[in-house]
């Protein structure tokens, strides 16, 4: 809606794109930091880890994207150099993901009681960001009828030309107010985890099942092309499915089922 923020010497935009991605960011780590002695970790491993799964995100969401969709017609350098498009969620999440994984194991830290914290830091963040998606025009809708439907008319913006004009679906927004809600769900849920009586991990997974149950329903009417479909459904809608079933076969096996069961 409003791709660029401001001009700095009407030479260099400033994409609102970056801008609520990074206050995203900045949101997820003030919740974090303000968790931080909960997580049991010095401040020093704290920002290590903090700059580590920022490069996991930032290369994982650029090599996926890279699979699904190609470089175009820039350079390799220049693709991974710009920063205002090129990213898939599943790609940053699975690269963050990983070098949690090593870094925890390397500190000797308990991988499962600090991700509990990261699981309503990511959905805090992730709403941020989908805003900065509204205001760049990607991740677009297809058309609509409906009465909030929008209209995308920038020349700067990333919906296709032949839909501008065109109400489309909000679905950055979809996914922001959904991921608000989980971020809300699981902050409230993990302050009163003592009394529900469930394993390390828990509030971890169930983000990722959270998460992944929006995005597969968000999808189906999404109108951006993102590496095409495979039985009727997108490349983002099988890693979702994907997410579900290994989510809810883990949690089972840890235990977070049948502790939840005997507490109904």
């Amino acid at each position: 809606m409003h791709p660029i923020l401001f001009w700095v010497d009407h030479l260099f935009p400033i994409a609102t794109y970056g801008v609520l991605v990074a206050l995203g960011y900045f949101a997820a780590i003030l919740y974090l930091a303000f968790h931080r002695n909960q997580m049991a970790i010095t401040e020093d491993a704290f920002w290590k880890l903090i700059y580590l799964l920022f490069l996991g995100a930032l290369g994982g969401g650029k090599i996926l994207f890279l699979l699904l969709h190609g470089i175009g017609g820039e350079s390799f350098w220049e693709f991974l150099q710009d920063l205002r498009y090129g990213f898939v969620f599943y790609g940053g999440f699975l690269g963050a993901l990983g070098l949690g994984v090593w870094f925890a194991r390397r500190r000797n830290l308990d991988f499962w009681s600090c991700a509990d914290y990261f699981g309503p830091a990511l959905a805090l963040g992730h709403a941020i960001g989908r805003l900065g998606c509204f205001s760049a025009g990607c991740c677009y809708g297809k058309a609509t009828s409906l009465a909030w439907g929008v209209r995308f008319t920038d020349a700067n913006c990333l919906v296709e030309p032949a839909l501008w004009g065109i109400p489309l679906h909000p679905t950055q927004l979809y996914e922001a107010l959904g991921n608000f809600a989980v971020f809300l769900f699981l902050h409230f849920f993990f302050i009163r985890q003592s009394k529900i009586v469930s394993r390390p991990g828990s509030v971890f997974l169930l983000y990722i099942l959270l998460y992944a149950i929006l995005r597969f329903l968000v999808e189906f009417v999404r109108g951006d092309s993102r590496g095409g479909f495979l039985l009727g459904l997108s490349i983002s809608q099988w890693l979702a499915f994907l997410a579900m079933i290994t989510v809810a076969s883990f949690m089972r096996t840890r235990g977070f089922l049948s502790h939840a069961e005997k507490n109904r």
